[in-house]
């Protein structure tokens, strides 16, 4: 049983896979990019593995390869590290709404949409209180929102006014519908 309370309550919803075959080596992962990720987003990819949510959502899994390395000569290619550096060159290029005092390479994209919408973590104090940050690519805005993965995940699925942003995509009351 997962000891964080959202990752349960999304197992309530989400039968985990059989046969994740998906392992994070975690002391390696968090020694190339010098942070220990948030201990929800650990849970569900530890049980979903790169988890395609709804067909819309998936669920990107962290390796060495780091937005700093990820053009090096033989970097694996994909992942985490390509996705985060193109997210914060959009945040560098964007408008400035709602982007206060955080600057590009304090953002972490931990997800990407089908429909171009990125999902992120401004990565200022303890990783389990990380925010979400959420890049709408229609129409180009930046949301941040006060939770961590697994609860801005239910909110979503649970149709949440909190969470409006999400109204329009395939997650958006999933859990109401159930």
């Amino acid at each position: 049983m997962p000891s964080d309370v959202h990752v349960a309550e999304l197992m309530q919803l989400y039968k985990a896979p059989a046969g994740n075959n998906l392992r994070v080596d975690w002391p390696s992962v968090e020694d190339a990019w010098g942070f220990s990720f948030p201990s929800d987003f650990k849970e569900l990819l530890d049980l979903y593995g790169e988890w395609l949510i709804e067909g819309y959502l998936g669920l990107i899994s962290p390796t060495s390869v780091t937005p700093a390395t990820c053009d090096e000569p033989g970097a694996p290619l994909g992942g985490m590290g390509f996705i985060t550096a193109d997210t914060r060159d959009t945040w560098a290029e964007s408008d400035g709404t709602g982007r206060n005092d955080v600057s590009p390479d304090q953002i972490v994209t931990w997800g990407a949409a089908s429909s171009g919408d990125l999902f992120c973590w401004i990565t200022q104090g303890v990783p389990d209180e990380w925010p979400v940050l959420v890049f709408t690519h229609g129409d180009e805005r930046w949301v941040r929102f006060p939770y961590g993965v697994a609860e801005f995940l239910l909110r979503t699925v649970g149709a949440d006014p909190e969470v409006q942003i999400m109204a329009d995509t395939p997650l958006w009351g999933v859990q109401r519908q159930a």
